[in-house]
């Protein structure tokens, strides 16, 4: 669900809106010095200059598209934004208001991502590490179980009632170990109906995933994906 707030965020949607740590490992957090967290910052640093290199760019782009990098932790800034403004409201079912499954923010993953807006579309291109079969198999099974949420309530002092629909579609045909495509409808009074498409794709042990509005003239989501792919295999 954040990439399809993020989607609205770009104008993509027309006018839409454990337990403590070891001992172990608490002793080395304690013996950390600068020197070790500034050498964990060029490593971040290199391995998102790294991921940089295998975005898609304006020249694989139709011609007049707004690129802009992005910080893929925006996408949980985005989803942590609507759960503020949606407090107190009721999800059905309960266990799918949160989305702990993205593949993109799992444990040990370095990721990377670029926006596209031309007019009111928008496209949402991003590339992660630590990438395995098991993130389309919990994708799957997140929306599964997910895939009609009704959420009602008031947000903001105005009443709300909307429902959210995901199926899975059929995926473009591309060179990829595991793919799925995802496409929500969220339906409401207040805003339009359009359709968010998510394609994830696992190449080794990358990922990459292309999200937009399946029916835009201007990207061609298929497509993209295609070259999405091809562009992080040509990072070797």
């Amino acid at each position: 669900m954040a990439a399809t707030l993020f989607l609205a965020a770009c104008g993509g949607d027309d006018d839409t809106g454990d337990d403590a740590t070891a001992a172990s490992e608490e002793t080395a957090a304690a013996d950390e010095t600068p020197a070790d967290d500034a050498a964990e910052e060029e490593d971040g640093a290199a391995a998102a200059s790294g991921l940089q290199g295998a975005l898609l760019s304006a020249e694989d782009l139709p011609e007049g598209a707004t690129v802009s990098a992005f910080d893929v932790a925006q996408l949980d800034s985005a989803g942590e934004s609507m759960a503020q403004l949606l407090e107190g409201v009721t999800y059905e079912p309960a266990d799918c208001q949160a989305y702990d499954t993205n593949p993109l923010q799992k444990d040990g993953a370095d990721a990377a991502g670029m926006t596209a807006t031309s007019g009111t579309d928008a496209l949402i291109n991003a590339v992660y590490t630590n990438a395995s079969a098991d993130d389309v198999a919990s994708v799957q099974e997140y929306y599964d179980r997910c895939g009609e949420i009704t959420v009602s309530g008031e947000a903001g002092g105005q009443p709300l009632d909307m429902t959210i629909r995901t199926t899975t579609v059929d995926a473009p045909e591309v060179e990829a170990d595991e793919v799925i495509a995802v496409e929500t409808v969220t339906e409401s009074a207040a805003m339009p109906a359009v359709p968010t498409r998510i394609i994830y794709m696992i190449d080794g042990d990358r990922g990459v995933y292309v999200a937009g509005n399946p029916e835009s003239t201007t990207f061609d989501l298929n497509a993209l994906a295609v070259a999405a792919l091809d562009k992080l295999k040509a990072q070797g």
